[in-house]
């Protein structure tokens, strides 16, 4: 189990990595609503953006629900 538990740590560091890259993104492209870190999508000067957030939160969303079960199995941590 070492190898494969070596495996899915760095595969989870790279989808962990890939997802910060992703908001890095956003949070340079969508203004925020007041001094809140909600992103204000209306005022938006790409509102293509919005429909792409959307689908990567629902993305995101079902990967984050199943790293739990993840971490256990293999007897891993990150900070999410």
């Amino acid at each position: 189990m070492g190898d494969d538990k070596e495996l899915v740590k760095k595969q989870i560091e790279e989808f962990l990595a890939a997802r910060g890259r992703f908001f890095e993104v956003l949070d340079a492209s969508v203004p925020k609503k007041g001094n809140s870190t909600a992103f204000d999508f209306d005022a938006c000067n790409e509102p293509s953006l919005k429909a792409l957030y959307k689908e990567f939160y629902a993305y995101d969303y079902a990967v984050r629900k199943m790293l739990p079960h993840i971490y256990k199995k293999f007897d891993l941590s990150f900070n999410v």
